[in-house]
């Protein structure tokens, strides 16, 4: 499985033994036999470090590994050497980091997962919430769960994807539901778009007390 992991691939590192969860944008810089070079990510203008000999999370999705950093690099460029991981696991949607956040959002329904939507009708709405694996929406109407959408949800640049509905949430608001969406065709740079965006709002949060 180790050939899902190639040069310049974007990844998220994230340390074992943080309780914030925090996560930081990186990519591979180069691969040998028996390691990997990670850019070092950057966080508030400045060098995330790692101790030599920390364990840290590596996510390409939809896969993790856990691994130990090895060495840390300065010249030419800051990277973190880690172990070529041996054993993968597979992300599960809900390891995503979910937030509660209202984005405008353009929904079209599609036949049967093709991309032909079923007739002109697109529905502008908002999310609820978002996460890098999926959404919460709300819809006008209710959706058969595996009903196959399309979104363009604006971050505000425009992410385009495929989804499938998931369940149906009723609140109080007549004529309107919630819809659980479940991201099933995205690009990987598309996701990192989400990705980035609830850890930029989520640091807002914190600077502001209220996370």
């Amino acid at each position: 499985m180790t050939d899902k992991l190639v040069p310049n691939q974007k990844v998220a590192i994230q340390k074992v033994s943080s309780d914030d969860n925090e996560f930081y944008s990186s990519y591979i810089a180069a691969m040998e036999d028996d390691t990997i070079s990670l850019a070092t990510p950057m966080h508030g203008g400045s060098l995330v470090l790692f101790r030599v000999g920390e364990e840290i999370r590596v996510y390409t999705w939809p896969f993790m590994f856990v691994t130990e950093v090895l060495e840390r690099c300065f010249v030419p460029h800051p990277l973190i050497i880690v172990r070529r991981p041996r054993v993968f696991t597979k992300n599960q949607r809900r390891e995503f980091v979910r937030l509660d956040l209202s984005l405008p959002i353009i929904v079209r329904e599609l036949k049967s997962g093709l991309a032909e939507p079923i007739g002109e009708e697109e529905v502008q709405t908002h999310t609820i919430d978002i996460s890098g694996g999926g959404a919460l929406l709300v819809y006008p109407k209710e959706l058969p769960a595996g009903t196959w959408l399309e979104l363009s949800v604006f971050l505000p640049e425009e992410v385009k994807c495929r989804a499938q509905v998931c369940r149906i949430e009723h609140n109080d608001t007549p004529k309107k539901v919630r819809l659980a969406v479940e991201f099933t065709d995205i690009a990987p740079s598309d996701q990192d778009k989400i990705i980035a965006l609830i850890f930029r709002r989520q640091r807002e949060l914190r600077r502001r007390g209220l996370l």
